[in-house]
């Protein structure tokens, strides 16, 4: 099986106020979504991995799930610890739980939270994938960043899409 995982940034490293400014909002999401359709039309991609943060993570996760309908692929959900959810809010939790429910596959990649459990669930996605879709601020530091490099490092494919820092 063909694997692709996805990088990227949560609400507040994106260069427009997340969800709330539609039309960039909107134009983010169709890139992704292209992006998917590209890892399967021209990577083979059949099997995609969500870390299930808030952000770009469960954006990818429902476009996948959405793209289901339409293509034969699986979602696999990397979840960094048991408690990766304690302090989102409720809207955020029940958005991870829908996607869960939906999921081909669920790994707990931690028994429990440490400080290195997300940059460990990173390297578990990237390890198993041919194919990182990563969505980028352009700011050069944090685990989006260092996902990107840690793909580099192990000559995987990257499908960029690039967010313009100017555009708060």
């Amino acid at each position: 099986m063909n694997n692709c995982c996805c990088t990227g940034h949560r609400p507040k490293g994106f260069p427009f106020k997340y969800g709330i400014d539609g039309q960039k909002h909107n134009a983010y999401l169709q890139m992704l979504e292209k992006k998917i359709e590209l890892a399967i039309s021209k990577y083979g991609i059949t099997n995609f991995i969500s870390g299930m943060a808030i952000g770009t993570d469960l954006d990818f996760a429902e476009t996948v799930l959405k793209l289901r309908d339409k293509y034969p692929v699986t979602l696999e959900c990397a979840i960094p610890c048991p408690n990766q959810t304690l302090n989102w809010n409720s809207a955020d939790k029940l958005r991870y739980e829908n996607i869960l429910k939906r999921a081909d596959t669920v790994n707990l990649v931690s028994e429990c939270y440490a400080p290195e459990c997300m940059l460990k669930r990173n390297r578990y996605m990237v390890d198993k994938s041919e194919l990182v879709i990563a969505v980028f601020n352009g700011i050069e530091k944090g685990g989006t960043w260092y996902t990107i490099n840690y793909a580099k490092k192990l000559n995987k494919h990257i499908e960029l899409i690039e967010l313009c820092k100017g555009n708060k």
